[in-house]
């Protein structure tokens, strides 16, 4: 069972249910699954897609998700914070579909991921498109519009490319493209974006966090200060894992608190003890 550190709370503010199109897991196996490991807050951050090649383009049901997610709030009443979420994913070309949805529809938590960067899905396809500096420097540019769009609470796992590109190229160096990072940094804290930590790296082939601690140090010095906490997880075996590592990371990035959100409005919980 996972421990909270030094009485930190636990939250977890990134997994997706069976209302997301790569999981089917239910909703309430994950409630029972915080419940279990004594998480305080959590936040299903369902997919919503808006390119017409993606599986999940149209998978999100808003109705069918908020009345499971009630029937979950009921269930576990006094036990934890049931918040609701969603993670939509943003090219530039779909801008106006991405603010008619948000603005369509209310959450307590909005994600904002890059997915797709020149029509390439990053997990597999941009990698084979392009070499390894010309994917990278593709990809920063196509998240830092994310940020400076400022749709968004968080930017998702800000270098997911490196998720696959490790096996292909190497471990990633944040360094070689640090310039790229610091400007999509430098938008999020002009736009008042937040990070996420996410820790289904810690799990696969980077053996780190999205992102590691050199970007999350660098965001922190630049002045950034929202910054969430979130597994990742499809599946009930992996939610909430390694949040304790991320608490200690966000610890050693310098950060004093971690962030939930409430109907898009920040809330900070102390971890400076």
């Amino acid at each position: 069972m996972i421990q909270s550190t030094n009485n930190w709370p636990l939250v977890d503010c990134h997994f997706h249910s069976e209302h997301s199109d790569d999981s089917d897991a239910p909703l309430a196996a994950f409630c029972r699954r915080a419940q279990q490991l004594g998480f305080s807050y959590i936040c299903p951050t369902e997919h919503a897609d808006f390119d017409p090649q993606d599986s999940g383009c149209g998978y999100l049901n808003i109705e069918a998700y908020s009345r499971d997610l009630k029937a979950c709030r009921e269930q576990f009443a006094g036990q934890m914070v049931i918040l609701q979420g969603v993670e939509a994913d943003y090219q530039s070309r779909f801008d106006s579909d991405v603010r008619a949805f948000l603005g369509q529809h209310s959450f307590d938590f909005v994600i904002g991921s890059t997915h797709y960067v020149d029509g390439f899905f990053v997990v597999k396809a941009l990698l084979e498109a392009y070499d390894q500096d010309t994917a990278y420097r593709r990809y920063f540019s196509a998240v830092q519009e994310t940020a400076a769009s400022g749709l968004f609470d968080v930017l998702g796992h800000l270098d997911l490319l490196k998720r696959h590109s490790t096996t292909r190229w190497g471990a990633f160096d944040p360094r070689r493209y640090m310039d790229e990072i610091e400007a999509v940094l430098q938008a999020a804290v002009d736009t008042g974006t937040g990070l996420e930590i996410n820790t289904s790296g810690l799990r696969q082939a980077p053996g780190e966090t999205f992102p590691g601690l050199a970007s999350l140090r660098r965001y922190r010095e630049l002045g950034g200060e929202v910054l969430t906490l979130g597994s990742d997880a499809h599946r009930t075996t992996d939610m909430g894992r390694d949040i304790r590592s991320g608490l200690e990371l966000a610890r050693a990035a310098g950060f004093k608190a971690i962030t939930i959100f409430v109907k898009r409005k920040p809330h900070w919980l102390n971890i400076d003890d």
